[in-house]
């Protein structure tokens, strides 16, 4: 039998009210297109059926794989009948035609049964399709969103429902979606008794949470709708007869608005970002789009112009990006800040022939200090340290606090060491010197070791680790002091050699085993998914964690045919659990970013899956920030391929890694990882505990998901379940286990 045509639908749930502050701005501006294409239509004049029938098409656009379709009870209010369905074909209408609704009646059936929306994202297995199974099956519906639509006077009269061709769930856009188009869909049925277009767009127009505002060919503002009011704090009054001139912020030059009337006259529209002013003076950002009216002769009639205010999303943003640069306590760059800079000055010291140095200081004793006199006695201490170091720090050099008691800071532009020094001896002394705190005074020493460019490294991964050694050399030296690195520090070179020799052997004779770590959905309990956590069998030393292999195992390239047993043999394992009858679960595995380079990351996908039997939706990939920012449309078009696949996408140890979070918008991903080093000392620092909510709230107005990792006591949970976290892993549930242990520990959650 023919089936279905495949378009794009969403659908919603009236008696739930989506957050429009939640969606991301692609998010919003597709919503502003959906509203807008359906004023024009209705200040057209267009027939309720056209009306309707443009709804289910521009939401088929939305929803690639599904169709949309309009149910109307009869007048008996029996039965269900095909009142709207663009896009299914006369033989799907003729057996939809007459459903009673029940509980075995299918989405739409279940919605005038229960009187509200019904989500069913596999309509093979879930009851309440059972009376119309062979519909489902004769035309591929593997899901259906169902939502009442309304009378006048609340009653349910029919459905809006979007059918899709794959196996999904709404997420907040399509419930926003569903929302819209089933709000006016019932109104459209409403005012089709009478053929009143001009008071259904007056309803769309008064409930809009949108700004809207109609102007004559002119300019001048003829209608403004209640939340324009709102937002703007002027009145109809005020504004009637007046220009949108009113509103110019100052911020934009007579470029941007020849621009943005150049785009409407020509095509006809506009959209984007724009600063406007309030009657306060208050200067706020919109999201505005324009569209000119046209009458049966092409000439203008109006403009109308849909705004939303995006203060508080831009508002999130910029305290996001704050907090991923900046340490909150003290206010000062944070490591990941102090790398971007440290970088860009060993670029220009490379041209100039001049030194840049890296100190890596540490308070000695300050543990002591801080549970004597309490943590916040302690965090006042750490201001005044702050402070002082400041009087060292010129223009182009970078103070950092990298957490607890530890600070950096990179002297730019430095002519020789003796200049290095110097400062050095300066920092001491201010630093020996007796601070006041509460009435007290109190004294101070610190350790500072030193790193120096090119002497020591190019990198600041280097770097930092060479400062980092130095400073404990001046620490066991006797504190108050400072040491340079120095080659003999650097004694681990052997064991460097010693594994790399027995990782080769290892590799050879499959000496991995893979354990693996439950993920918990924070909300419910559940296990959701596992994380493929490799493990050397080494014949003597036993099982060796991957801390002491893996870094070697990447700079030495075996991380390649590690990744790549890892990788099937998790597939494998998910595969089998599948198949012993254990609930879904998404499998989680790390790819470095030498395996990516290699470049063939999607062959390997396709053989494990493939080999395995594994369904794609199954397994997830994670990823480190700096893979994504390596050549990135050559990532981009791979993980758009991955995507199309059907795999899911993670950032491991987000927070970690670059300052910039431009790349979020660019590539299609699924959750972000909270890296555990934000998640262990939540509870106590409120530094991590500010970072780890802000980076949730980023991620889901994304609609992203987000795992934290490290949990491991309940007052970790706690705060993580009052961020809303989605999920969470760590030894507070459960340690990484070999595949039987992990089975039985899934068996005893069920």
């Amino acid at each position: 039998m023919k089936k279905l045509e495949k378009a794009q639908p969403f659908s919603c749930s009236t008696g739930l009210t989506v957050e429009y502050s939640t969606l991301s701005s692609e998010e919003q501006e597709k919503i502003l297109h959906l509203q807008q294409a359906i004023l024009e239509s209705v200040a057209r004049g267009a027939d309720h059926m056209e009306v309707i029938n443009q709804v289910c098409r521009l939401e088929e656009q939305l929803l690639p794989n599904a169709v949309g379709s309009v149910m109307l009870m009869d007048d008996a209010y029996e039965f269900l009948n095909v009142y709207a369905a663009p896009s299914i074909p006369s033989e799907g209408v003729a057996q939809l035609n007459g459903l009673r609704p029940g509980p075995g009646g299918g989405s739409c059936g279940n919605v005038i049964y229960r009187q509200e929306a019904q989500f069913v994202s596999n309509t093979f297995t879930d009851p309440r399709w059972r009376d119309l199974r062979n519909l489902a099956y004769n035309f591929n519906l593997c899901a259906c969103w169902s939502v009442p639509i309304y009378s006048g006077e609340r009653k349910v009269v029919g459905t809006f429902a979007l059918s899709s061709f794959e196996y999904r769930s709404p997420s907040p856009f399509h419930r926003k979606l569903l929302e819209i188009g089933s709000s006016i869909i019932g109104i459209v049925l409403e005012r089709n008794k009478s053929q009143e277009s001009l008071r259904l767009f007056q309803k769309v127009f008064e409930g809009s949470e949108e700004g809207i505002m109609i102007t004559d060919p002119n300019k001048a503002i003829l209608l403004v709708n209640p939340a324009f009011t709102k937002v703007t704090g002027y009145t109809i009054d005020e504004l009637l007869g007046e220009t949108p001139k009113k509103l110019a912020s100052g911020h934009h030059d007579r470029g941007f608005y020849a621009a943005m009337w150049s785009s409407i006259n020509l095509f006809g529209h506009w959209h984007g970002e724009i600063w406007n002013r309030r009657k306060t003076g208050e200067v706020f950002p919109e999201w505005l789009a324009i569209s000119a009216v046209n009458d049966l002769t092409d000439n203008t009639t109006h403009y109308i112009g849909i705004f939303s205010d995006i203060s508080e999303r831009k508002n999130a943003e910029a305290q996001i990006r704050h907090l991923s640069s900046h340490d909150l306590l003290t206010g000062l760059p944070n490591r990941m800040l102090l790398k971007d800079r440290l970088e860009n000055a060993i670029a220009f010291a490379a041209g100039g022939h001049c030194k840049v140095a890296l100190l890596s200081l540490d308070l000695d004793q300050f543990k002591m200090l801080n549970d004597s006199l309490g943590h916040a006695a302690g965090d006042d201490l750490l201001r005044c340290v702050t402070s002082q170091l400041k009087n060292f720090v010129r223009d182009t050099d970078t103070l950092c606090r990298s957490g607890g008691d530890e600070f950096f800071i990179a002297l730019a532009n430095m002519p020789d060491t003796d200049s290095i020094s110097a400062i050095v001896d300066e920092i001491l002394e201010q630093i020996s010197k007796p601070f006041l705190l509460e009435g007290r005074h109190l004294s101070l020493s610190c350790s500072i070791g030193i790193a120096v460019y090119p002497d020591d490294g190019g990198d600041f991964e280097t770097l930092m680790k060479l400062a980092d050694k130095a400073m404990y050399q001046a620490k066991d030296a006797g504190r108050n002091t400072y040491r340079y690195f120095t080659e003999q520090l650097n004694s681990d070179s052997l064991e460097f050699m010693r594994i790399t020799h027995e990782l080769r052997e290892a590799v050879k004779c499959n000496q991995f085993t893979v354990h693996f770590q439950p993920q918990i959905d924070l909300a419910t309990g559940d296990v959701v998914g596992a994380e493929a956590l490799v493990r050397w069998n080494h014949p003597v030393e036993g099982l060796v964690q991957p801390g002491r292999f893996i870094n070697i195992a990447e700079q030495t390239g075996l991380i390649v045919e590690i990744g790549e047993w890892v990788l099937h043999e998790a597939c494998r394992q998910a595969a089998a659990w599948r198949q012993a009858g254990l609930p879904p679960l998404v499998m989680a595995v790390n790819m470095s970013a030498v395996q990516f380079k290699r470049g063939n990351v999607e062959n390997l996908l396709h053989s494990a899956l493939e080999s395995s039997g594994l369904d794609p939706q199954s397994l997830e990939i994670e990823l480190t920030e700096s893979i994504l920012l390596h050549d990135m449309d050559y990532m981009l078009s791979l993980l758009n391929s991955l995507k199309d696949i059907g795999l899911k996408l993670a950032i491991d140890d987000f927070g970690t890694g670059y300052s910039s979070l431009a790349y979020l918008k660019k590539f299609k991903i699924d959750r972000l990882k909270i890296d555990q080093s934000f998640v262990r000392d939540i509870a106590i620092d409120p530094n991590d505990a500010a970072i780890v909510r802000a980076i949730v709230q980023m991620a889901h107005t994304l609609n992203l998901r987000v795992i934290a990792e490290g949990v491991e006591n309940e007052e970790t949970q706690q705060y993580l379940s009052s961020c809303q976290c989605d999920e969470v892993q760590g030894y507070h549930y459960a340690k990484p286990m070999p595949p039987e242990a992990f089975a039985a520990f899934i068996l005893n959650k069920v």
